[in-house]
C-alpha cells in the first residue's frame, strides 16, 4: 500500500513536471509571438514616422520656395524700378559730363 501510495506520489510529480514543462514553453512561446508583434509594430512606426517626416519636410519646402518666389518678385520689381529711374537720368547725366568736359576742355 505505501508502495502504491508512493508510486501516485511519483506519477503526480511526473505529470506536474511535464505540466510545468509545457506551460514554460507556452509562455517562452507566447512571449517570442508578443516579442515579434512589438518588433513589428515598431517597424511599421518607423515606417509611417519616416513618411511623416518627408511629408513635413516637403511642406516646409514648398513654403520656404513659395517665400523665396514672392521674394524675388518683388526684388525683380525693386530692379526694374531702378532701372527705369537710371534710364530716366540718362539724359541728364549725359549732359552733365558733356558739360564738366567742355567747361575742362581749355585746361
Amino acid at each position: 500500500m505505501a508502495e502504491n501510495i508512493l508510486q501516485h506520489i511519483l506519477d503526480a510529480e511526473k505529470k506536474a513536471h511535464a505540466m510545468l514543462t509545457e506551460a514554460q514553453a507556452g509562455a517562452s512561446e507566447a512571449i517570442k509571438g508578443a516579442q515579434a508583434e512589438v518588433r513589428e509594430q515598431e517597424r511599421k512606426a518607423a515606417v509611417e514616422h519616416r513618411a511623416l517626416y518627408r511629408q513635413i519636410v516637403e511642406a516646409k519646402r514648398q513654403e520656404v520656395q513659395q517665400q523665396l518666389d514672392a521674394q524675388a518678385g518683388a526684388r525683380r520689381q525693386e530692379i526694374q524700378t531702378a532701372i527705369q529711374a537710371a534710364r530716366g537720368r540718362l539724359d541728364q547725366a549725359a549732359d552733365m559730363i558733356v558739360q564738366e568736359v567742355l567747361a575742362d576742355g581749355d585746361r
